[in-house]
């Protein structure tokens, strides 16, 4: 993690007219998103926030009411009046997760380039906002020839929702070049941590302690053999956070661990954590999986004093969260049984 972050939210002031270089805009508060926000408001930056869905509470105690939009980036009614008085606008949104972008690849173009179309139009009238592109470095780079891979190396991905990141990559790098916007694309590799849901099958870590804890099974496709780079989401919010009026850095960067981990040596670390053995259901492996992967990290650290969080304590504090939500969860269920 970078070790200059402050964890103290800032007190909510008063509303302030006119753009302030200091504000974002989050679209997007899922998964990352939310991590970015809280980022954000432990940095001092009231973070203004752009999504269909209300956050998590804790959160929404990052956020100020009048900042909050509920709404679709879509929309440019909706959009505009986020937008005002921003100097940087953090692109978190997402379509639909990889194994179903494999099924309804059209749908998920839809979801994924509509938003993204109308935000890159607004902001041509308004130069002198910042875009930061949250990109997948997972799927993005398909299998390259060397490992580490750094930016450098050519996009070559080979499942649609890797194809379409690149899109909006491209998209986004036309904006630069005809219209001079600023803006940056992050590069992340397999990113977890809280507020990951298992319910969607969104993450191996999250969904592999909920299976094991509930006593169900684990489908591993391919033996377990691909490798992937896990970083926390922390991580990637404190990185994006010190990044954003970063005017030097390039306009690609990889955000990741460095680290490769097998999908069996991870299953084994969630084992020793949850304190019990998993039930494995094999599977051949899916052609749009990738099968190694790990990100070069040399050019962030050589801008940030980035210190990746190491795997066995994100996924302790992961689990902590899990835990945390499962007795919330408990607690709001009506009685099995009516007393008398």
């Amino acid at each position: 993690m970078l070790t200059s972050v402050s964890a103290a939210l800032p007190r909510r002031g008063r509303a302030t007219t006119g753009r302030q270089p200091n504000r974002a805009l989050v679209i997007g508060c899922g998964f990352i998103g939310s991590h970015v926000v809280c980022e954000l408001a432990a940095n001092g930056r009231r973070p203004v926030v752009l999504t269909r869905s209300r956050p998590a509470h804790e959160v929404l105690s990052a956020i100020a009411p009048r900042d909050l939009h509920l709404g679709d980036a879509s929309n440019a009614d909706d959009l505009e009046g986020a937008l005002d008085g921003i100097g940087n606008v953090v692109y978190c949104a997402g379509g639909l997760l990889l194994a179903a972008s494999e099924e309804e690849p059209e749908r998920n173009q839809e979801l994924t380039l509509a938003p993204l179309r109308t935000v890159l139009g607004a902001l041509r009238s308004q130069p002198e906002m910042k875009l930061t592109y949250v990109s997948s470095g997972g799927t993005i780079y398909g299998e390259p020839e060397r490992l580490p891979v750094d930016e450098t190396a050519p996009p070559r991905p080979i499942s649609s929702y890797g194809r379409l990141h690149l899109i909006c990559e491209e998209e986004i790098a036309r904006h630069r070049i005809e219209h001079g916007l600023q803006a940056r694309v992050l590069r992340c590799s397999t990113v977890y941590g809280e507020r990951q849901s298992p319910n969607r099958g969104q993450g191996a870590v999250v969904t592999f302690m909920q299976r094991i804890e509930n006593g169900l099974p684990i489908d591993l496709y391919g033996g377990g053999a691909t490798i992937r780079d896990y970083v926390y989401a922390g991580d990637v919010a404190q990185a994006l956070v010190a990044l954003l009026d970063r005017d030097e850095a390039p306009p690609v960067l990889n955000v990741g661990s460095g680290v490769g981990t097998s999908l069996l040596e991870l299953l084994r670390l969630v084992e020793v954590e949850v304190a019990r053995e998993a039930e494995i259901r094999s599977h051949p492996e899916r052609e749009f999986d990738v099968h190694r992967i790990v990100l070069d990290t040399s050019l962030l650290k050589s801008l940030l004093d980035f210190q990746p969080t190491p795997l066995d304590a994100g996924i302790a504090r992961t689990h902590a969260w899990l835990r945390a939500e499962g007795s919330k969860e408990t607690r709001s269920r009506p009685p099995l049984h009516a007393t008398q």
